[in-house]
Order: C-alpha cells, then sequence, then structure tokens
C-alpha cells in the first residue's frame, strides 16, 4: 500500500519529485473547483474548497463513489475503522472507474489530520484511474 505523498513525476524526460496531495472522485475533470463540504464531526470538514488528503487510499476510496441504496447512504471513515471506509445503506461502484488527483501540497494549507485545502480551483499534476473492484477489500458495507 503506497501513501508516501512524495512522488515522482517524468515530464519530457525531466525528473520532476513534488510533494502531493491526493483527490479522489468518480468522476474525471480537467480541473477540481471548490465545493461546500459537510462533515458531521469536525467544523474544519465544513469547508467551501478542493479537499485533499495526505494518505493516498483514503483518496482512493472517495474514488469508488457511493451508489445510494435509500436515503440515508453515508460513507464514514474513522481512526478505529483503520484504512476502510464504511457504506452504510449504499456500496461502491462495483465494476467501476475511480480517478485520483495528484495535486502540488504547497497550494493547500493544513485543515486537520491528513486533510487539506485549496480554496482556490486547481489542475492536477496528474490522474490515476484506478478500478473499483481492486480495492474492494478496503470497504466495510453495512445494510
Amino acid at each position: 500500500m503506497w501513501q508516501d505523498p512524495l512522488a515522482t513525476l517524468i515530464c519530457e524526460g525531466i525528473v520532476m519529485e513534488k510533494e502531493y496531495v491526493f483527490h479522489g472522485s468518480p468522476i474525471r475533470v480537467d480541473k477540481l473547483i471548490p465545493n461546500q463540504a459537510c462533515d458531521i464531526a469536525y467544523k474544519e470538514g465544513c469547508q467551501y474548497a478542493v479537499y485533499a488528503t495526505t494518505n493516498k487510499i483514503m483518496a482512493i476510496l472517495f474514488s469508488m463513489g457511493c451508489i445510494e441504496e435509500d436515503d440515508n447512504a453515508q460513507r464514514v471513515m474513522m481512526p478505529e475503522y483503520g484504512d476502510k471506509m464504511l457504506f452504510k445503506n449504499c456500496h461502491p461502484n462495483y465494476n467501476g472507474k475511480g480517478y485520483v488527483y495528484y495535486l502540488e501540497k504547497n497550494k493547500f494549507v493544513h485543515a486537520m489530520g491528513s486533510q487539506w485545502v485549496c480554496f482556490d480551483e486547481i489542475v492536477p499534476d496528474f490522474i490515476e484511474e484506478i478500478d473499483v473492484n481492486d480495492y474492494l477489500d478496503y470497504c466495510i458495507i453495512e445494510k
């Protein structure tokens, strides 16, 4: 499980080392735009911003989507779950794709824990496509 936010990209034969944070989404876009977040436990998780994390697995889990089974659908990550996401009344987008965005850490400010925020639109340096089914072991599905 790779979680080191220091990544190496090769651009036109030049090796570039930058410190990255990661954003996960089931939707591929060319740039990320700030949105209003809602965290039921922490005010730092309720900012109008682009959220990212130093934990790549966390970004992967958010990239897996949330197929709602009823109106009470929730995805929850808590320290007691380790690097797993609890899906309540929903499930990941089985057989689908997700996208992990590599974003320059120096464009973000620390929010809390592994969460970082950027208040401006941001273009990723790299977008990694993942297969949702490859990461189902990180999911806890609760009906």
